[in-house]
């Protein structure tokens, strides 16, 4: 109930910088969540198009492994169909082969695992005669595709006369004349890597880099062969498998510059910023501004007491609740001595000053839920709860009389006013608000009157 309570106005002048705060925070946050969409929008899109971009290049992977590795396939199945083939049979078929795949490095077929016929001858003598079985490195997948009658991938690996290479064998299966299937050999085929990459166009600068592993078939569990190895560690990467007759690889694909956006992320979040900021900002100020709008509303303009209107509110409040509780409270109507004598010799500057004077010394002298008010011109209304007249009560008054009366210096001059009181009480003096100022008036008047006449102070009994 009282104006003078200073945690309450700090409260109140705490509120619409919470609001501000609020305000910012939500519209920081609305703002970082837009943004933060953005992004995960963007991110699916590049992913999309990263996928349509790794999914062209691993079908063009596919079709030329699959072209590639087809020699080895039809070799395989013309030996298959006439295994009593003669070395100018063998020149025929290799020479129309190496015409339509110049990827090709050479052939040879190996019956029982042994090589014995080679295209092109030159520069692969020394591969004559040679058992695959013993070969370093590549016996035991020659043995498990005598075995299990698989193809099988072995590269890309440094070949002897130069150049990387892929190893396709395929194995060669006859029938005897009682109709049974036998392992008779096996075609080697071998395709140089970089004209097939390049031939699918991996070897091509674009805005996605990729890089492959899985050498000899291996899929994921094989080493890297081309590109960045650190591609396969990193999480936005995309993964996909390249199947191939006898073994797999993983395509790992990423855009070249990931990050070509991050500049324009950064000035959103700076104008996020600066939209939290100003809309904070904007609304505390109308907050304050309106709260301003209140207080000059039910304030004195000079003093920051109460003015008549809150004051009539509010004591009508107290009145009411003293009244279902039957409570008592005291009402005091003060009138400053001499006021006018103040404004007619040094001016209403200095008469205003005597009054926020008078105020501040009367709150110092009042409860935290004591209620004052200024009534306009030089007087106030004060009431105070729980309080009845006696003791106590004069004791306030004593206190406000000196605390009022105390000089005060301004702009060189030595000021001093005293007080008159008049006192009334609830429920003794009056039911309504009314009854109660008008039995206070009275009483401050003859409390002036008193005074004048050098009767001394006193407080109604």
């Amino acid at each position: 109930m009282t104006v003078n309570d200073e945690s309450g106005h700090g409260g109140q002048r705490a509120r619409p910088l919470a609001l501000a705060f609020i305000v910012a925070l939500l519209v920081f946050a609305f703002g970082e969540l837009m943004i933060a969409l953005e992004q995960a929008r963007e991110r699916q899109a590049d992913r999309s198009r990263l996928q349509v971009e790794a999914g062209g290049m691993r079908a063009r992977l596919e079709s030329e492994l699959a072209r590639s590795f087809s020699v080895g396939l039809a070799a395989a199945s013309l030996v298959s169909s006439k295994p009593d083939f003669t070395h100018n049979d063998y020149e025929r078929l290799a020479q129309s082969l190496a015409g339509w795949y110049p990827e090709l490095r050479n052939i040879a077929i190996a019956p029982d695992n042994v090589v014995r016929y080679v295209y092109p001858l030159a520069g692969n003598e020394k591969a004559i005669g040679a058992n695959l079985e013993l070969a370093p490195g590549q016996g035991e997948g020659v043995k498990r595709m005598r075995r299990d009658w698989k193809p099988m991938v072995a590269g890309p690996v440094g070949l002897v006369q130069g150049g990387i290479g892929i190893i396709h064998r395929v194995p060669i299966i006859v029938g005897d004349a009682d109709g049974r299937k036998r392992y008779w050999g096996l075609v080697s085929v071998v395709m140089s890597t970089s004209t097939l990459m390049k031939k699918a166009g991996l070897l091509e600068q674009g805005d996605v880099v990729y890089a492959l592993r899985g050498r000899d078939g291996a899929g994921a569990d094989g080493d890297v062969f081309f590109g960045a190895p650190e591609l396969f560690g990193k999480r936005e990467a995309l993964r996909m498998d390249v199947a191939m007759p006898g073994g797999k690889w993983q395509l790992v694909a990423q855009w070249r510059d990931p990050a070509s956006a991050s500049w324009r992320y950064a000035l959103w979040h700076a104008l996020v910023a600066l939209l939290a900021f100003s809309g904070g900002g904007l609304v505390g100020y109308a907050a304050r501004s309106q709260q301003r709008l209140q207080v000059l509303a039910s304030h004195d303009s000079l003093t920051g007491l109460a003015n008549r209107h809150q004051f009539m509110e509010q004591a009508e409040a107290f009145l009411a609740l003293a009244a279902r509780r039957n409570q008592t409270f005291t009402l005091l109507n003060l009138d400053l001595e001499d006021f006018k004598d103040i404004n007619d010799r040094f001016g209403h500057e200095v008469g205003d000053a005597m009054l926020v004077h008078v105020a501040k010394q009367a709150k110092n002298c009042l409860r935290a839920y004591d209620l004052i008010a200024r009534f306009g011109g030089d007087e106030f209304q004060i009431l105070l709860p729980d309080t009845e007249p006696g003791q106590t009560l004069e004791a306030l008054v004593g206190r406000l009389r000196a605390a009022i009366g105390q000089p005060l210096e301004f702009r060189g001059h030595v000021l001093q006013v005293g007080i008159s009181v008049g006192v009334s009480c609830y429920p003794r003096d009056g039911f309504s608000l009314d009854d109660l100022m008008r039995v206070s008036d009275f009483d401050m008047y003859a409390n002036k009157r008193s005074r004048k006449s050098g009767q001394g102070d006193r407080v109604s009994a």
